[in-house]
């Protein structure tokens, strides 16, 4: 192993080894899971842009795949920092599907984006924060791996 490729893996352990894989059918990174007692498997899919990571945490069940949560992260310049958080769980789980994991991602960036413009003394109209969450949340999901 080269001494860049050793830095890479102590630095940035997520991004290396076996401990994710890439996906390009769904453009999604997908961590490793671990089966729960009860049969259940858990895993994250991540998705990722130069301003914000969105992680779904998934689980497979023997009859759906559900969505336990989605993590929102920010660049701050020098680290990720979670910006939103949302989970389902208990009796409260959803099954997985896209369309409803990116609403979810979207609204969760809008409420942080209205609170950040209210922090700023900054006037900027729900349906423009909208439509500027909507196109960080579409940025995420477009492929960027050739």
């Amino acid at each position: 192993m080269n001494a860049i490729a050793l830095i890479a893996a102590k630095a940035l352990p997520a991004l290396s080894g076996s401990s994710l894989t890439y996906n390009p059918e769904k453009n999604v990174f997908l961590t490793c899971g671990y089966t729960s007692a009860a049969g259940n498997t858990y895993y994250k899919a991540i998705r990722i842009s130069d301003r914000l990571a969105v992680y779904y945490n998934i689980g497979q069940g023997h009859t759906h795949t559900f969505l336990n949560g989605i993590t929102l992260f920010g660049w701050d310049g020098k680290k990720a920092r979670i910006i939103a958080q949302k989970s389902w769980g208990g009796y409260n789980w959803r099954v997985f599907s896209e369309f409803f994991a990116k609403e979810q991602s979207i609204l969760m960036l809008k409420d942080f984006l209205i609170g950040q413009a209210k922090a700023l003394g900054q006037r900027i109209s729900e349906h423009q924060i909208l439509s500027f969450s909507k196109e960080i949340i579409e940025q995420t999901q477009r492929k960027m791996l050739a």
